[in-house]
């Protein structure tokens, strides 16, 4: 099953292609009326195809194919051009904006059908089969759970019941707060084991979200000590992915042995940062830290105030690494978090849930280099 985008004002028409993806495709489709919805949408949860209408009231069709072409997380979908116009330059004018495909109207509901199954099995970006993606910070305040909590939910938006969210805080951490769930069960039974849980013990000790998203969450007692030992949190990793495609862990502010474990078999290392200078300062020395693992680590930039912050060109200067993406501050987070629901979930169109769609979806298309988890 695809995710597919149609763009027409047409709405009759936009109704029959709904049947025909839905009932006849077995797709998932998303409907828009004009061009900057359509963008918009697309931008907030990239689809895996898009069929584009070109004559539509403001933005027209070629300058959204254009658009999706111009936006990294979009940039490689499948694009079908289906219009009204069917000269030779309209053609040229379709393929010239970024479509795979120029379909003149009318088309046979069959033809549309078969155009579209043909795009998705020779055009679709491949996906990476699943990671683990730790999140952290050692500077503490800079939105790791946040970012966490909302990547997850992002991802098990195509991937329902194959995401995991692991709480690894020995603090009293906040993932199933930020959820709306009670931390119970947690895994401070499992630091009782005198061995790993397998693959099925597992599922015991887990919180299931109706997002489709299933955590690990941290005890609400915060316990003494650096919290699991890097033996239990390598067997809890082992056992998960046998469960999950993704494994999202909210790392602590400090590098224990727990997590050190963690970042050694992780598949990818999103490093949070603010602007501020004692967030910089901590940042320049964690990259010192992990440089064992520089090619794993995405560093990102969290505007965690109004505030503006200096441009991204001169951040990267202080901190001599690549900025691979930012997420703007976004006012309606602080409701969100007492509201126990993810900007993900609530309002996929804010600047901060496209933000994280950008970054789930740069995480999807990425292939993960053999024999990177557990070096």
């Amino acid at each position: 099953m695809a995710r597919i985008l149609v763009v027409d004002d047409n709405a009759d028409l936009l109704q029959m292609i709904r049947m025909l993806l839905e009932e006849r495709g077995g797709h998932e489709v998303i409907l828009s009326a004009e061009g900057e919805d359509g963008l918009a949408k697309a931008r907030a949860n990239p689809p895996d195809l898009a069929i584009i209408d070109v004559m539509m009231p403001g933005m027209n069709g070629y300058e959204v194919c254009r658009r999706l072409r111009q936006n990294p997380a979009t940039a490689q979908i499948p694009i079908i051009i289906l219009t009204a116009r069917g000269q030779p330059v309209d053609r040229e004018t379709a393929l010239a904006a970024g479509a795979d495909e120029y379909i003149a109207k009318p088309v046979t509901m069959a033809e549309l059908l078969e155009r579209v199954s043909r795009l998705l099995t020779t055009k679709m970006p491949p996906r990476v089969a699943g990671g683990t993606v730790a999140v952290m910070s050692l500077r503490g305040g800079v939105g790791v759970t946040t970012l966490a909590v909302n990547l997850a939910v992002t991802l098990a938006r195509s991937l329902p019941n194959q995401v995991c969210l692991v709480d690894l805080s020995p603090s009293s951490g906040h993932d199933a707060l930020q959820l709306g769930l009670r931390p119970d069960p947690n895994w401070s039974a499992l630091a009782l084991l005198t061995s790993g849980p397998g693959s099925a013990t597992i599922r015991n000790y887990l919180l299931t979200h109706p997002s489709g998203v299933h955590l690990l969450a941290s005890p609400f007692v915060p316990v003494v000590g650096g919290g699991l030992p890097p033996e239990m949190v390598l067997a809890v990793l082992a056992s998960l992915r046998e469960n999950f495609l993704y494994v999202v862990a909210d790392l602590p502010a400090v590098l224990t042995e727990g997590v050190m474990a963690v970042l050694g078999n992780a598949d990818a290392i999103l490093l949070l940062t603010a602007a501020d200078p004692s967030a910089l300062q901590t940042t320049v020395g964690t990259l010192q830290v992990l440089k064992p693992y520089a090619s794993k680590i995405r560093l990102i930039l969290n505007q965690t105030g109004p505030e503006p912050v200096p441009p991204v060109e001169a951040l990267q200067r202080v901190l001599k690494y690549p900025i691979s993406g930012v997420i703007p501050f976004d006012p309606s987070q602080a409701r969100a978090l007492a509201q126990g629901k993810p900007l993900a979930l609530s309002a996929p169109d804010s600047p901060l849930a496209r933000a994280v769609a950008h970054l789930a979806a740069e995480l999807e298309k990425t292939p993960v280099p053999k024999g990177t988890a557990g070096r």
